[in-house]
């Protein structure tokens, strides 16, 4: 197995046999790609691997007296392919991933240089795109340039590719030259290439350039990266496996002492990052505010620039593509019933309830008239604020609005008037759910 997965014709065939056969089948034969001691002697401590899908990670595991020796082996066969080039490979990308996960920092950045020009080859698979992750994350800042490098002319597509925005996040999330990284990278999202415009070249086009991105589920995650300020904020947007290839505090050992490979300060950086997409990002949801409510991966990023860069044209903007929502004239239900709609509406005016109380004592200080959602949303549907509760979903709405305390009293005084109406609209709708919380709501207030 480990002289055909490095041949050049015999790669092929290991290629088409992991991918045709189920990991329980290849078990036995994959072990050998971790030295032969592991393929003679597959039984005992290594049999419940043997039996599932096995990992070099698994293997140590079990024999870790045979770390060094395994690492070594498969480092020998990751250089031989390297030099056959068998980048595209899914079993090579597989198998590097594995050494790159269980080596220390330390030969993750001994190895590093031989990846970084290849790096775009390496994305068309999620284990290889946590390879150029990890070596992004222990390489030094020339590695990393020279994977913006590999990677320029590929930022949007890569976004949009299932497994490799990953390793575009980490590169954007470590290096500490932000200027190169706006220049290589983040610059990519300035145009898109694929938008109709009113001309060939896109100018004078009513569509974001990053529309697409923004309500994607991995496009949308960049933005994410950059507009969350805390680490509550990164486990509400990103999965466990994404959290693990973007944990803070990589190190190498440096003269018997623990050195960040990033020595910029994680918070300076990502602002720093954030002012080079700000417009775009205000841009964006100001045009395109129904589209981004009606979308889960959009919502997200709509909710985050809404807290980041508050203004009263952004929420009007939002309040705007409520009220047209309402006329029903685009087919559509309206984002107060849409599932998704009336979710981000919750969480835009939760937001704000749960963020008052901190920021009165700033905001009477300062002077500065904050712009409310809440606020603005009560004044436009003054006096039809029943219509919103026409709806099970929009009655969901109306219970976080009435949290809002700047606006609770106007918002109650009108429901209280229309109390009949919501409860005659609850006994003939089957979802009464939302009817029940906003009388219950209105009982209490």
């Amino acid at each position: 197995m480990s002289k055909l997965a490095v041949h050049a014709v015999g790669a092929r065939v290991i290629e088409l046999l992991f991918s045709t056969f189920p990991p329980k089948s290849t078990a036995l034969l994959k072990l050998e790609l971790y030295g032969p001691q592991f393929a003679l002697f597959a039984s005992g401590d290594l049999s419940n691997v043997t039996s599932n899908h096995p990992t070099l990670e698994k293997v140590i595991e079990q024999q870790p007296k045979k770390r060094a020796v395994a690492l070594e082996y498969v480092l020998g066969i990751l250089n031989k392919g390297m030099d056959k080039n068998l980048w595209g490979f899914a079993y090579f990308q597989q198998l590097f991933s594995e050494y790159v996960t269980s080596a220390s920092p330390n030969d993750v950045r001994a190895i590093t240089s031989s990846v970084v020009d290849h790096s775009i080859h390496m994305l068309s698979t999620r284990a290889g795109a946590r390879v150029v992750a990890e070596c992004t994350a222990y390489g030094t800042p020339k590695d990393r340039k020279r994977i913006m490098k590999s990677l320029k002319g590929y930022t949007r597509s890569s976004l949009l590719h299932r497994d490799a925005y990953l390793a575009l996040l980490r590169l954007i999330d470590v290096t500490d030259d932000t200027v190169a990284i706006n220049k290589s990278v983040l610059a990519e999202l300035q145009v898109n290439p694929d938008a109709k415009g009113d001309s060939e070249d896109g100018e004078g086009s009513d569509i974001s350039p990053i529309l697409d991105l923004a309500i994607s589920d991995t496009g949308s995650k960049l933005f994410l990266l950059l507009l969350s300020s805390s680490d509550e904020n990164r486990r509400r947007y990103f999965d466990p496996m994404e959290l693990e290839v973007l944990r803070t505090g990589a190190t190498i050992q440096e003269g018997g002492e623990d050195v960040p490979t990033s020595k910029k300060n994680a918070d300076t950086r990502r602002t720093e990052l954030l002012q080079y997409v700000r417009s775009l990002l205000i841009e964006l949801c100001i045009k395109h505010p129904d589209e981004l409510l009606r979308s889960t991966p959009g919502s997200r990023v709509l909710r985050e620039v809404v807290a980041s860069f508050p203004s009263q044209e952004l929420v009007d903007a939002i309040v705007g593509a409520c009220e047209k929502s309402m006329d029903g004239k685009s087919g559509e239900l309206s984002i107060f019933e849409d599932r998704t709609g009336q979710l981000a509406l919750k969480h835009l005016l939760l937001d704000e309830a749960g963020h008052k109380s901190d920021d009165q004592e700033e905001e009477e200080d300062d002077g500065a008239d904050r712009a409310s959602f809440a606020a603005a949303l009560q004044s436009t549907f003054s006096g039809k604020l029943v219509q919103i509760a026409s709806s099970n979903r929009g009655c969901f709405v109306l219970v976080s609005l009435l949290k809002v305390e700047s606006v609770k009293k106007d918002v109650l005084k009108e429901l209280k008037k229309n109390e009949s109406k919501i409860k005659k609209a609850a006994k003939t709708n089957e979802m009464s759910a939302g009817y029940e919380a906003l009388l219950n709501s209105i009982k209490e207030g």
